[in-house]
């Protein structure tokens, strides 16, 4: 009888004046040091739920990056052996009269054509797709389900696909427009 009055005077006790010592005392574990107390379950739902949401973000982003990165390679790439083997269509219309600034205007223009027309096509299927998959989820769960989309990180995606398409185009163009359009790049005429 001794023991367990003794064992409720030390838990008030300890429930009373020490909020984190970190250790086990006759069964009460209490909280580490620098710990918080969560006062109600919904405050801890509410904490899951937003780490879950930024971990959701971070996935989210990384899945973007990786595909941009991926994509932007592909573009790059493209876009270098496009142009190398066109030199001899280009250094034609500079023997027709353009210019190099013309020329390397063309292939700009080209090039962003057909990034802009690809982030539009793209974008319409991916919209489909995400259209049907919150269909399903919003069936799935009995609630409805908010499309949301990151149009800047989209928009920022297609301006650098934008940004390297018209580089990886026109500095091959320019680079191999260098020299005058009757005049071999290696020198040698006929």
């Amino acid at each position: 009888m001794r023991t367990e009055r003794f064992v409720a005077l030390v838990r008030s006790f300890v429930e009373d004046q020490l909020e984190c010592c970190g250790s086990c005392v006759y069964g009460l574990t209490l909280p580490r040091v620098g710990s918080r107390v969560i006062a109600s379950r919904r405050r801890a739902v509410r904490g899951a739920n937003r780490a879950e949401d930024r971990l959701v973000w971070l996935f989210t982003l990384l899945l973007i990056g990786v595909s941009a990165g991926y994509g932007a390679g592909a573009v790059a790439n493209t876009l270098l052996l496009a142009a190398a083997g066109r030199v001899a269509d280009l250094r034609l219309i500079r023997l027709a009269g353009a210019t190099r600034r013309q020329v390397i205007w063309l292939v700009t223009a080209e090039s962003a054509l057909v990034v802009l027309i690809g982030a539009l096509l793209g974008g319409a299927v991916a919209f489909v797709g995400l259209l049907s998959v919150r269909a399903g989820l919003a069936e799935q769960a009995g609630v409805p389900v908010d499309l949301v989309v990151p149009w800047s990180v989209v928009g920022g995606v297609v301006g650098l696909c934008l940004l390297l398409a018209v580089l990886a185009s026109a500095l091959p163009t320019w680079r191999s427009l260098g020299h005058r359009p009757g005049q071999s790049p290696i020198g040698i005429t006929g």
